[in-house]
């Protein structure tokens, strides 16, 4: 179940699956600007930027993310 959808009306969501995450940290130690740590370790989709800004970034986040728990689509 995604801990939080971002949709930012372009057809861009994000959303994390905190039921698969492995609270490894490289969502928000390598993009801050997009994920957060919610407290206990897992992420928590928090946006302060253009999101088409880190596009690119986001995409190379989310391919890297060792259980897949990232979805952009």
């Amino acid at each position: 179940m995604p801990e939080r959808v971002y949709n930012n009306g372009r057809g861009i969501r994000v959303e994390v699956d905190i039921d698969t995450c492995t609270a490894c940290e490289l969502c928000y130690e390598r993009l801050p600007e997009v994920f957060v740590n919610r407290g206990d370790g897992l992420p928590l989709v928090m946006i302060r930027c253009n999101l088409e800004r880190v596009l690119e970034e986001l995409l190379k986040v989310a391919e890297d993310c060792p259980s897949g728990s990232i979805i952009v689509s």
